[in-house]
């Protein structure tokens, strides 16, 4: 799912549930401003732990749970290890995607640390890239 379309889908089951910006960024503890952001699909770096907050709080699919329907890794496909890794760094859940369809020669990594690893290899790679 898109950020723009969880963001409307934020937005649409906020007003739903009669709940005001400021209130629902205090219920997920975030800046108003912030969730404007999100609600607009402005949010450039929106982490799997708060994309799931909101979820939790609203009652709504996840982008990781939309983004299976639509043929993608789904929330259940992401290994535990990465999971854990993505939680602890507060990945946005794009790049959290992009690491669940990464395999070398048929393997994935085992654990957060490998996981980390190889997300700073190619944000390392991808910034030498852009640098160009």
């Amino acid at each position: 799912m898109s950020l723009e379309r969880f963001g409307e889908n934020v937005r649409r089951e906020r007003k739903n549930q009669g709940y005001s910006q400021a209130d629902l960024a205090e219920k997920v503890d975030i800046s108003r401003t912030y969730l404007s952001q999100i609600e607009q699909g402005r949010a450039q770096n929106l982490s799997l732990r708060l994309a799931e907050r909101l979820s939790t709080v609203l009652g709504i699919t996840s982008p990781y749970q939309e983004e299976n329907k639509e043929g993608e890794k789904g929330e259940e496909d992401i290994p535990q290890s990465l999971r854990e890794f993505a939680e602890q760094d507060d990945l946005p859940p794009g790049d959290v995607q992009m690491l669940a369809r990464i395999e070398y020669r048929g393997d994935k990594p085992q654990d957060p640390q490998q996981w980390r690893i190889l997300y700073n290899v190619i944000k390392t790679a991808s910034e030498g890239s852009s640098n160009a």
